[in-house]
């Protein structure tokens, strides 16, 4: 009996391990049909997937970088106009940045109202001044020097108003109120010119300081002197322009004739603002005052016009150089 239950469980022990061994074998081939499907790629992936993966930290700015880029930023908004927003980092600069621009358009436009934008106060005050200064020299209208704060500023806005212009000075006097010395003189030795011009004065031409222009107002008063004697010995009828008193010349004869033409030519150098008129007179001495004079009475008409309307190109048209130059550095 021992010995068949011997051979019983010897059996049953045979087959277990044959089962076993058939189990083993057929996982090992389902693994193997599994790594044929799912690529080496995603195997290694899902080995790996409770490994964290590797990040790259990014380079943080240093202080001077971030002032460099933001002043470069600045930099070129003002030259462009335009990209106060790629300043990143500094928001009083951002600011500043956004001041500026809208302070430059409104003086190039002449617009006070874009000064309102403008948030720095000190920036705001000197927008809504140098647009009044401007206004005020283009009409030559003292009334909006007036409304300009900064006191330098409006005193320096009567001065030019004063001296350029002429409007208001009635004596010597009046030009003592100007502050800037070179204004001053400018405004005294206008004033002597043209009181000496209008008075027949060859004495006030002395207390002219620029030599040229004393040169020039001794010049136009002897010259005045001589038309007006002319006109006395000449009895020439009056006409309304000096295109129609050149056209009468051809009545006359002679030395009239002649006389007539020189003296249509003398005006017609002013009214047209053109020398060459001066040339056509046929008298040297007469010729030579007519240059001179017309010259002084072109280069103030093209100051004034040009002051008023703060157009420099008309400084460019007036004959003094030194005077040109002035104009030209009054215009802002």
């Amino acid at each position: 009996m021992r010995s068949e239950k011997g051979k019983i469980l010897s059996w049953i022990i045979f087959i277990i391990i044959i089962l076993i061994i058939f189990g083993l074998l057929l996982y090992f081939q389902s693994k193997k049909k599994a790594e044929k499907i799912m690529p080496p790629e995603k195997i290694l992936e899902e080995t790996k997937i409770t490994k964290p993966r590797k990040t790259f930290a990014t380079t943080e700015l240093t202080e001077d970088e971030k002032n460099n880029r933001d002043n470069d930023a600045f930099n070129q908004a003002l030259l462009t106009g335009k990209g106060c927003e790629e300043i990143k980092y500094d928001e009083k600069l951002r600011q500043l940045c956004f001041d500026t621009l809208a302070y430059n358009e409104a003086l190039s436009k002449n617009d006070e109202t874009i000064c309102e934008t403008i948030v720095d106060s000190e920036m705001k005050a000197k927008c809504y001044d140098q647009i009044y200064l401007n206004l005020a020299l283009r009409s030559l209208d003292s009334r909006l020097c007036d409304k300009i704060k900064d006191e330098k500023i409006k005193q320096n806005c009567n001065d030019q108003i004063l001296a350029f212009s002429g409007i208001g000075i009635k004596s010597a006097s009046d030009c003592t109120v100007i502050k800037d010395m070179t204004l001053k003189q400018m405004c005294l030795d206008n004033y002597y010119m043209q009181n000496s011009a209008a008075n027949l004065d060859k004495a006030g031409c002395d207390k002219i300081s620029d030599s040229d222009k004393k040169d020039r107002c001794i010049n136009t008063v002897a010259q005045k002197i001589e038309i007006a004697e002319i006109s006395k010995i000449q009895a020439v009828r009056t006409y309304q322009t000096a295109e129609e008193t050149l056209k009468s010349c051809d009545s006359l004869s002679g030395g009239d004739a002649d006389s007539c033409k020189n003296e249509a030519n003398f005006n017609l150098a002013l009214d047209n603002k053109d020398l060459s008129y001066c040339n056509k007179i046929t008298d040297s001495g007469l010729q030579n005052n007519c240059v001179q004079t017309q010259s002084v009475s072109i280069n103030s008409y093209y100051l004034k016009q040009a002051v008023r309307l703060k157009d420099k190109s008309l400084c460019d048209k007036i004959l003094d150089a030194s005077l040109r130059a002035t104009c030209q550095t009054s215009i802002q």
